[in-house]
């Protein structure tokens, strides 16, 4: 199997925290550009792996490219078991898709705050401080009704699962490259985000310097804290 992805971006970064913690061998990473910047690519190279132009891609070699970075965490999951990473009764089975599907609809309202709102994203979308903020909304209160659910250490319960792969991915992005920190009113997500932090299979991406600069600091460049 060969997997391509990048190595900073949240959907890329929840295969590759999942893949920290299984430790699967046998799987080719195969680590391309940013996929913003496709002329950097040979000609018709992602298209040939996704319509949707995006990363990750698993090409199982068994039949079509999974494309969607949800759909490889569970199929990595059927072939590889061991360790349990989505729970071995159908009630954990259950809590950890909640849990993934909370932070998989906030991943989408922050990338609507971002993509409209920040000027790291202005040559690639039409800035809309209506719509941003609009997303900024949303995706604070998937924050806070993950903050009432919290139970912990983990999110499913006593041991980690995709669903911490899932949720790191996005919080560690939204705070480290945006600057949007866990909002006040979350301190049991904010204890988590330490103990995720602190994991040997999580370390900070190498985020480009230039994006960076001017991607950091959303909630300034929007008026919006959440």
């Amino acid at each position: 199997m060969k997997l391509y992805n990048f190595p900073w971006g949240p959907y890329p970064r929840r295969v590759e925290l999942y893949l920290g913690e299984k430790a699967i061998k046998g799987l080719e990473l195969v680590e391309v550009e940013f996929p913003h910047q496709p002329e950097l690519w040979p000609e018709g190279f992602l298209k040939a792996l996704n319509p949707a132009h995006s990363l990750p891609v698993l090409d199982t070699e068994k039949g079509p490219m999974i494309g969607q970075s949800i759909a490889i965490l569970e199929y990595l999951e059927e072939l590889y078991p061991t360790p349990d990473l989505i729970g071995s009764t159908a009630e954990a089975r259950a809590a950890t898709r909640e849990w993934i599907a909370i932070f998989d609809e906030a991943a989408s309202f922050f990338g609507l705050w971002a993509r409209q709102g920040s000027a790291v994203n202005a040559d690639r979308h039409r800035p809309s401080l209506e719509a941003a903020l609009a997303g900024a909304e949303r995706y604070a209160s998937k924050l806070r009704i993950a903050e009432e659910k919290f139970v912990g250490p983990f999110l499913a319960g006593d041991v980690l699962s995709m669903a911490d792969c899932v949720a790191m991915a996005l919080i560690e992005f939204t705070d480290q490259f945006y600057g949007v920190p866990l909002p006040k009113d979350c301190p049991k997500l904010m204890s988590w985000y330490a103990l995720m932090s602190e994991r040997p299979t999580v370390s900070r991406p190498a985020y480009p310097e230039a994006m960076l600069q001017v991607a950091h600091g959303l909630p300034e460049q929007t008026d919006c804290f959440i």
